[in-house]
């Protein structure tokens, strides 16, 4: 059994270890404090902006004194591949609407037609008011086509988009965090590997101090005894 003074020389160096040990975990708080890491916090999506081609007042002249079974009113526009229009209309004397390839529209006023909706990608009858959003199915030229099939003008308002489908950007949000104290504080056994070699060190030294105060107290007591 060892001595008192051995103990004490025992606590002693259990003492310095400690006071070692808090003085590098408040260093290595202070140091964590100052780092910063870059990370990814989401994506944004970019869409083109549309292309607007009908943003007004519009007006379908009525089929009095006339003897036409209708009056049709167009706004023709070209399309590219892959493209879908979108938009509405209001008018104070219904109307039948249609969207049409050019074609078609040449086709019924050549035949005295006042629109067929099986011709139509998109069509609304006897209405005063519709909105619309519909894919075209190829290139070439289109047309909205308003008809008037009553004995007053129709006076109305139409906003028509023109906007690609599918063709999207995404990119990276990036947002930089500061690393607090209080952040390391919640995991106290993840240790980053440049802290290993001072804590081995630190470590290494109070088992030196220790060793040695044991080794001197005891040979300190066995020259006493003889």
């Amino acid at each position: 059994m060892l001595p008192v003074r051995a103990w004490e020389s025992f606590i002693f160096a259990c003492t310095i270890l400690a006071l070692l040990s808090t003085a590098y975990g408040a260093f290595a708080s202070g140091d964590s404090a100052n780092q910063v890491a870059t990370v990814t916090v989401g994506m944004t999506t970019i869409t083109p902006q549309s292309q607007k081609i009908v943003d007004g007042a519009f007006k379908v002249v009525s089929i009095a004194g006339t003897p036409l079974a209708c009056q049709l009113y167009n706004f023709t526009f070209q399309v590219g591949q892959g493209q879908y229009l979108s938009g509405n209309f209001t008018s104070d004397v219904p109307l039948n609407f249609y969207i049409v390839p050019q074609q078609v529209l040449q086709n019924w006023s050549a035949s005295g037609s006042c629109g067929i909706a099986a011709d139509a990608v998109a069509s609304q009858t006897d209405s005063t008011t519709y909105s619309f959003n519909v894919a075209l199915t190829n290139s070439g030229m289109w047309s909205i086509v308003l008809v008037n099939s009553y004995n007053r003008d129709a006076d109305g308002f139409m906003l028509a988009n023109l906007s690609q489908i599918g063709y999207t950007t995404t990119q990276p949000v990036l947002s930089t965090t500061t690393i607090s104290p209080s952040t390391t504080a919640s995991t106290p056994f993840a240790v980053p590997a440049s802290k290993i070699e001072p804590i081995a060190i630190i470590l290494l030294i109070g088992i030196l101090v220790l060793v040695s105060a044991i080794v001197l107290v005891a040979v300190g007591y066995g020259r006493r005894k003889q």
